[in-house]
């Protein structure tokens, strides 16, 4: 599922990473390095949702297309509002 999400949000153009560290993807400014991480995405499967950044940013596994969209456009309006993350 994971490698799934990140081929797709690659396939968009974000800088999206598989990281040993965390359960999950980092996605990263273009051109930046893990101090510049914006965007944190994981998988519960048992719960059966995808979550970005907060806690309530959620959506179906099984709609993978729908969770990508809302993830692009979640980092949309970030990079829109000149902040340096996401909003908390």
């Amino acid at each position: 599922m994971l490698g799934d999400l990140c081929r797709a949000l690659v396939a968009h153009g974000l800088c999206v990473q598989l990281r040993d560290a965390i359960p999950g993807l980092t996605i990263t400014r273009t051109g930046g390095t893990t101090l510049d991480i914006v965007g944190y995405v994981v998988v519960n499967r048992r719960k059966g949702q995808v979550s970005w950044w907060r806690v309530d940013n959620l959506h179906p596994v099984n709609d993978l297309d729908g969770a990508v969209e809302r993830i692009i456009a979640f980092m949309a309006e970030s990079a829109a509002s000149n902040r340096p993350g996401p909003r908390p």
